[in-house]
């Protein structure tokens, strides 16, 4: 090791600078020699183009400035310090990176002949805020796949460090048991994520799986912008279930699928699978889901002749001839016709539509099944079987509180009036009949169109049994 004067002012400025950055590194064979390295992460993530395939990345987090700090005999009196600037990948521009190692000479002159290093190191800090001036970056496409790398695991190690209160449980906890949402930057710990979006999945309530934050979706108006759900991709990030994903994957499809009233579905009555096409192809991985697709839950935009856009979903062309007939089932792969819903008969041949009010015996009997053992929404129709608790409902597709027993409206802000109401004979106190829900042992007497099909279920029963009473004694 050379040997060195303990009180020269080059240690002096050396030692108070580690302690000040503790990981600043002096080397041990020459203590007027020391290596640093400053985090830089721009204010704005930075653009990035890869060539040759023109790839375009933002990156919040770059490889860290390395500095190699020498302080010749002559410092601070007569002569700057020597600093070296690079970084690894090498992602710097050499003229960015040599104007950096002057910037260090300009501040030593300005200072006149004085200690400069700590005022050179915040300088650079200031600087690797903004990217050092750069706006953007043109680097080869070998560097992309590192770059990204270090940004996201910069990302994590940083985010894990830090404290955060959950929104949920408003519990404060370590960023390596919390989740930041993507598009908002809310930070929910995981455990409050996995109960939430697991409940709405397992229930089918996939219009609900978006952040849990009320102050998201607020703008600078009075109203406030619809919240998109969250993406498969983002679920799996949480963590959530594979399993789990893809059943919300394959709901908010399905949704699609039957809100959509160009699609076609199999005349088969054993397959009844949709008809094959490209606005919603089947799912194979969730993780290879297109993120504009996963998340387009606003209503489909279509331009009419005069090319102005018209919210909701196509309708279905008027007239359709040739192979334009022809669909393929996407799941036992049946060539049928659209029109008259007959296996493909080639395209020569005239057919028929299908009258649309027959229908099969097994839609029939779903359609009674559903009449007798739900109660539909009076704003939706959408029909709702109750699993358990009062006979105050809300609609999980339109917010609307209703009664269950009756399929009346009721009034959000109170709501509990109607079962106190002696007019409503059919209501009136039983605001907990049926807690247990339909599959309980207790029946219930039920108003409105369910009633009436209750009605109708036991006089035919009734007629049913007179005529067996009959035929078994004819006298």
């Amino acid at each position: 090791m050379a040997s060195f004067d303990p009180d020269d002012e080059r240690v002096e400025e050396l030692s108070t600078l580690q302690s000040i950055y503790p990981e600043l590194a002096i080397e041990p064979s020459d203590p007027f020699v020391a290596q640093l390295e400053l985090l830089v992460a721009p204010t704005t993530p930075l653009r990035v183009i890869f060539e040759p395939e023109n790839a375009i990345s933002r990156l919040a987090y770059l490889p860290s400035l390395r500095l190699r700090i020498t302080l010749p005999v002559e410092y601070p009196a007569t002569a700057p310090p020597s600093i070296k600037v690079w970084t690894s990948p090498p992602w710097l521009p050499s003229t960015t990176a040599e104007s950096l190692e002057k910037e260090a000479h300009s501040l030593w002159e300005e200072y006149g002949g004085g200690q400069v290093l700590f005022t050179y190191i915040s300088y650079l800090q200031e600087a690797a805020e903004t990217a050092f001036g750069l706006a953007e970056l043109t680097l080869p496409s070998i560097l992309q796949s590192d770059l990204a790398a270090y940004s996201t695991r910069m990302k994590r190690e940083l985010f894990d460090k830090e404290t955060f209160d959950c929104m949920v449980c408003l519990e404060p906890k370590k960023g390596s048991v919390c989740y930041r949402m993507e598009r908002c930057n809310h930070v929910f710990c995981v455990a409050c994520l996995q109960d939430y979006y697991n409940n709405c999945i397992q229930e089918g309530d996939v219009n609900n799986v978006k952040c849990m934050s009320t102050e998201c979706g607020e703008s600078a108006g009075s109203k406030k912008k619809k919240q998109r759900l969250i993406s498969p991709k983002e679920l799996l990030q949480i963590p959530l279930a594979l399993e789990t994903v893809e059943r919300y994957a394959n709901i908010k499809r399905k949704k699609k699928i039957e809100a959509d009233p160009t699609i076609i579905y199999c005349p088969r009555s054993w397959c009844q699978g949709a008809m094959r096409t490209e606005k919603y192809p089947k799912i194979t991985n969730v993780r290879e889901i297109d993120e504009s697709d996963s998340e387009a839950d606003e209503p489909v935009k279509n331009a009419t002749e005069d090319g102005k856009p018209t919210a909701g979903p196509e309708k279905r062309r008027v007239g359709t001839k040739g192979m334009d007939r022809l669909a393929l089932c996407e799941d036992c792969t049946l060539a049928f016709c659209t029109v008259c819903l007959a296996s493909w008969h080639g395209d020569f041949v005239s057919c028929q539509p299908r009258d649309t009010t027959q229908l099969t015996e097994e839609d029939q009997a779903s359609l009674n099944f559903i009449m007798r053992n739900t109660s539909p929404c009076p704003t939706c129709a959408v029909p709702c079987q109750k699993s358990y608790g009062c006979n105050h409902m809300t609609c999980f597709q339109c917010k609307t509180h209703f009664c269950y027993l009756c399929s009346s409206w009721l009034s959000p802000d109170a709501p509990y009036e109607h079962f106190q109401d002696p007019k409503n004979k059919a209501c009136f106190q039983r605001l907990m009949d049926m807690a247990e829900g339909d599959m309980g042992m207790a029946e219930g007497d039920f108003g409105g169109a369910r009633g009436a099909e209750q009605i109708a279920a036991f006089w035919d029963q009734e007629a049913m049994r007179i005529q067996m009473d009959l035929d078994a004694d004819p006298t």
